[in-house]
């Protein structure tokens, strides 16, 4: 019993420490939801008078959400945030599921099951968890300047409107403009 807690209690150590530098080598931007865990955990037991209903389905409940590990992932994506130079943010959560990420329709019928989102505004249709994860980073790139090549370390953006990620040309996200054939270099995009 004692080799496989061990191995339990490596395994919560080390999956969000991996976890998270898989997520920030590839992000200059990180954003999570910013849960109050104390709250969700909350205990229904009541009092005498008056006893707490359902109190072992919640107890169940508040031991799955404490057996994630949450705060700790929390912990591991801020360390190689800190050292990279990349933005962590918190938002939120409220709504972030249940809100269209087309129309900005808010409504809890937007989410039919714990899987399936589909708007009651304009009929789109994706998994509820997807849907979450778009709203999220979208709320956290609310102000947000700074943009960074993968692996490299974090930049200003210009303050003129240039496009980004795939669409933005090479020589503007640091990689040199040379031919494939390693001929002679195509000419530099005026920035």
């Amino acid at each position: 019993m004692r080799v496989i807690m061990r191995r339990v209690h490596d395994r919560r150590q080390g999956f969000p420490a991996r976890s998270a530098r898989q997520i920030v080598d590839g992000n200059a931007l990180v954003v999570l939801e910013d849960l109050n865990t104390a709250a969700m955990t909350a205990t229904v037991r009541g009092s005498v008078a008056e006893p707490g209903v359902r109190v072992r389905r919640k107890s169940g409940l508040n031991r799955a959400i404490l057996d994630k590990g949450w705060h700790s992932f929390e912990l591991a994506v801020r360390n190689p945030v800190r050292r990279t130079g990349a933005t962590g943010r918190t938002v939120n959560p409220a709504h972030t599921s249940t809100t269209c990420p087309v129309c900005g329709h808010v409504h809890p019928d937007n989410r039919k099951s714990r899987a399936r989102f589909v708007c009651t505004g304009c009929g789109h249709k994706e998994h509820a968890d997807t849907v979450g994860a778009k709203n999220t980073l979208a709320r956290g790139q609310v102000g947000h300047r700074a943009w960074r090549p993968r692996l490299q370390p974090v930049r200003e953006a210009p303050t003129s409107v240039k496009p980004q990620g795939i669409n933005a040309p090479t020589a503007w996200v640091g990689i040199p403009l040379t031919s494939v054939g390693g001929g002679s270099p195509s000419p530099s995009v005026e920035t």
